[in-house]
């Protein structure tokens, strides 16, 4: 699929795919052998502008839109899923499209610059899929809320200096969730407990603690008992950067076995010769063509300021389910090179298979888009 890019767009394409291919590349073994961010890349990451792409310049970003934040992601992706993640910044876009103009003052510079990091807050043990079926609880207290709770699966839980907290504020009213950015020296807040993963290494994945954790009613985000649309507007953005995630890792993984199969010799000829390869690449390129159109459309939306929530589910749904079949034959195409360390597939194969249950998984994917189709 082509798309139409302004030139601005195309030269922030190129320097994120220049930055994946020179700077991280390079160091991709070392990357995937951590369980904590790169320092050294993630500095760069704001250097480069990537951490503000959808901010406006007032408050040092680039001003462009979720289109651009795709593209970025996809070329980084081609290189590293993880990167690729770091390079963003969903709560600065969340502050300022729900937060107060006091929280947008205080929050917005400092996460361009890389001064100052956010994360989400929002899973739980009885809380995953179901984003409402929370039991943290937010009490007010004279200027301040009072949070009891924990959150787990909650990517960078050590290094982040806040995160956004769902909790309940009324049990009894529809809804009843609210939303607080509780910062990591407030009282009462901790974290630790970090899991070993699968896939998506490079970044530590843990929980929170939150033991009569007193933060000041400034830093609810929305309105109380609203804190849903601060949420679920948050997972929408998501899920199209998840797509575009997935989108990418597959590319590169198509990529590098094209260049396997046009290596590899097997029965005296490359076996890109063969029908067989020949057909399974044929299937991986289609795929992605046809992913790359869901991505995009989805970006396109969210642009024009239209509802795009059931087209996020769809690329979401799509393009990781997509990324785990491409990624799968890609191996099968490398055979016993791709199962190496050393190729590189094997951790294109782990990511992919963890992409489709982050930022919802599949299953709460055709959920959300049957409902569109069956109203109540």
């Amino acid at each position: 699929m082509t798309i139409m890019l302004s030139e601005e767009q195309q030269l922030i394409r190129n320097i994120a795919r220049e930055f994946a291919v020179n700077e991280i590349r390079p160091q991709i073994k070392e990357i995937d052998g951590m369980e904590e961010v790169h320092a050294k890349l993630n500095a760069r990451i704001g250097e480069l502008g990537f951490r503000g792409i959808m901010l406006p310049e007032e408050w040092g970003g680039l001003g462009q839109n979720l289109t651009t934040q795709v593209l970025v992601a996809e070329e980084i992706a081609k290189e590293s899923v993880i990167m690729s993640i770091w390079a963003g910044n969903p709560m600065a876009t969340t502050i300022l499209k729900a937060g107060t103009a006091g929280q947008k003052e205080k929050y917005l510079r400092r996460l361009v610059t890389g001064e100052f990091s956010m994360g989400f807050g929002f899973t739980e043990p009885t809380a995953g899929s179901d984003a409402s079926n929370i039991q943290t609880t937010a009490v007010k207290d004279g200027d301040e809320w009072v949070i009891n709770g924990t959150k787990i699966f909650i990517t960078g839980c050590l290094h982040r200096d806040a995160y956004l907290v769902s909790a309940l504020t009324n049990e009894t009213a529809p809804g009843g969730i609210s939303a607080f950015i509780v910062e990591r020296d407030f009282p009462g807040f901790s974290s630790g407990a970090c899991y070993k993963k699968l896939g998506i290494h490079g970044s530590e994945t843990g929980e929170l603690y939150l033991k009569n954790c007193r933060v000041p009613a400034e830093n609810m985000m929305g309105a109380e008992n609203k804190g849903l649309h601060v949420v679920f507007h948050a997972l929408d953005m998501g899920r199209v950067k998840a797509a575009a995630v997935a989108l990418g890792n597959a590319v590169g993984a198509f990529e590098e076995a094209v260049t396997y199969a046009q290596q590899r010799v097997q029965f005296g000829k490359p076996i890109s010769k063969l029908q067989t390869i020949q057909h399974y690449t044929a299937d991986m390129l289609a795929e992605i063509e046809v992913t790359r159109a869901m991505v995009y459309h989805a970006a396109a939306l969210a642009d024009a300021n239209q509802p795009f929530a059931r087209e996020a589910s769809i690329a979401k749904m799509w393009a990781t389910e997509m990324g785990s079949r491409v990624t799968d034959r890609a191996l099968q195409i490398c055979g016993g090179y791709g199962l190496t360390e050393d190729s590189g597939m094997e951790r294109r194969y782990r990511d992919a298979r963890v992409l489709r249950i982050i930022e919802g998984t599949t299953e709460i994917q055709k959920m959300i888009i049957a409902r569109t189709i069956f109203p109540k």
